[in-house]
C-alpha cells in the first residue's frame, strides 16, 4: 500500500511539473541569448560628431533602447542567438544598420555607429533668454515668474533691437527655434499685461515688488546692456528693481553654472537637429545645462519618451506638449530666436 502510494504521488509531482511547464511558470532566466554594446555618435552640424542619445533596435525583434545622452553607450540585453540588423534612429539624421551575429552567454561590442544629418548649422536656429534660478526666491513663485513675463513688452523690445543692431530676429513664444522639427508656430506665450503682472505680484506676496540682481555679460558693442536696460524699465514699472550687473562672459558661465544668480542672461544653440536634445539640455532635471534648476518629472519621463518614439506626428505632438509645459512654468524670460 505504502509503495502504490509513492508512485501514485511521483506521478502527481511528474503532472504538476508538465502543467507549471505548459502555463509557463517556469523561472525567468533567459537562454539561448547574448548581448549587443556599442557608441552612438551624432553629427553637430558645423561641429563634428559628439556621443549622444538615439533609439537602437534589434530589428524584428521588439528590442530597443536609448544611447545615453551623456557618452553615447548603448546595451541590447537578451537578443536571441543569430544573426540580426542593428538599427538607431534619431529624429532629423539618417537611420543607420549593422548586421552582428549574437552567440549565446558572449557579448557583441564595439557595435558603434556614426550618424549623418542633412541639416546645416544654419538651419539649426538658437534662442537668447532671461533665467531665472528657480532655487532662489522670489523666483521659486511661479507667480513672480509668470509676472515677469507679462511686465515685458516683448513684440516692441525685438523690434527696438532690430532697429538699433540692424538684426531682424524673431520674438520667441517659447524655448524651440522655428526651423527645428516640432516648432509650434500656434504656441502663445505671454502677451504685455502691466495690470496682470501686477495682480500676479500681489497674490504671490510681493504687491509692491521687490529687488534683485540681473547678471549678463558684457560686449564691445553695447548688445546685451542695451538689452538689459530695456527689461529693467520694464521691471521698474511693476515695482520690481533690478540692478544690472555686467560681467565678463566666462565669470558669468562660472556663477551660472554654480547655481550663484537669481536672474540672469544667456543663449542656446542648437547643436543636432533633434528637439529632444535641445529640450534635455535646458530644462532635463539630470541636464548640466539645466541653469534654472528646473524639475518637472513629468517633463523629465516625456523628454526620455520623445527620444524613443518613432512615428514623426506622435513625436511632434509629444516635443509641443513638452514644451507647452515648460512654458506654462516659466523657468525664462524667452526673448527672442536666431
Amino acid at each position: 500500500m505504502k509503495r502504490f502510494l509513492s508512485i501514485k504521488s511521483i506521478l502527481i509531482i511528474c503532472l504538476l511539473g508538465a502543467m507549471v511547464s505548459l502555463i509557463g511558470c517556469t523561472p525567468s532566466v533567459s537562454v539561448h541569448t547574448g548581448t549587443v554594446s556599442g557608441v552612438i555618435n551624432v553629427y553637430w552640424p558645423g561641429v563634428g560628431y559628439a556621443t549622444g542619445a538615439a533609439r537602437v533596435d534589434v530589428l524584428g525583434e521588439g528590442i530597443f533602447t536609448v544611447s545615453s545622452f551623456s557618452d553615447g553607450s548603448y546595451t541590447l540585453n537578451n537578443v536571441p542567438v543569430g544573426q540580426h540588423t542593428i538599427t538607431v534612429f534619431k529624429h532629423g539624421y539618417i537611420t543607420a544598420q549593422q548586421v552582428v551575429n549574437v552567440v549565446e552567454g558572449q557579448t557583441v561590442t564595439s557595435v558603434d555607429f556614426n550618424l549623418e544629418t542633412i541639416e546645416s548649422v544654419e538651419q539649426l536656429g538658437g534662442l537668447y533668454y532671461y533665467g531665472f534660478n528657480l532655487d532662489i526666491a522670489p523666483f521659486n513663485n511661479l507667480k513672480v515668474r509668470q509676472a515677469i513675463n507679462y511686465a515685458i513688452d516683448k513684440e516692441t523690445l525685438i523690434d527696438e533691437i532690430n532697429l538699433e543692431f540692424g538684426y531682424n530676429m524673431v520674438v520667441a513664444q517659447g524655448p524651440i527655434p522655428p526651423n527645428m522639427i516640432g516648432y509650434n508656430s500656434s504656441l502663445t506665450g505671454y502677451s504685455y499685461d502691466v495690470a496682470e503682472a501686477q495682480t500676479l505680484l500681489s497674490e504671490a506676496g510681493y504687491p509692491q515688488g521687490f529687488n534683485t540682481d540681473l547678471y549678463y555679460n558684457i560686449l564691445d558693442s553695447g548688445f546685451h546692456h542695451f538689452v538689459a536696460q530695456k527689461i529693467q524699465t520694464y521691471l521698474a514699472q511693476v515695482g520690481i528693481d533690478a540692478e544690472l550687473h555686467g560681467i565678463g562672459w566666462t565669470e558669468l558661465l562660472g556663477l551660472v553654472d554654480q547655481g550663484e544668480l537669481p536672474f540672469f542672461r544667456l543663449g542656446w544653440g542648437a547643436d543636432t537637429p533633434d528637439p529632444t536634445d535641445f529640450l534635455y539640455s535646458l530644462y532635463h532635471s539630470t541636464s548640466s545645462n539645466n541653469n534654472a534648476h528646473y524639475s518637472n518629472l513629468t517633463v523629465d519621463s516625456q523628454i526620455e519618451q520623445a527620444w524613443e518614439t518613432i512615428d514623426e506626428t506622435e513625436f511632434i505632438q509629444l516635443i509641443q506638449q513638452i514644451e507647452s509645459t515648460i512654458v506654462n512654468d516659466v523657468p525664462a524670460i524667452y526673448l527672442y530666436h536666431y
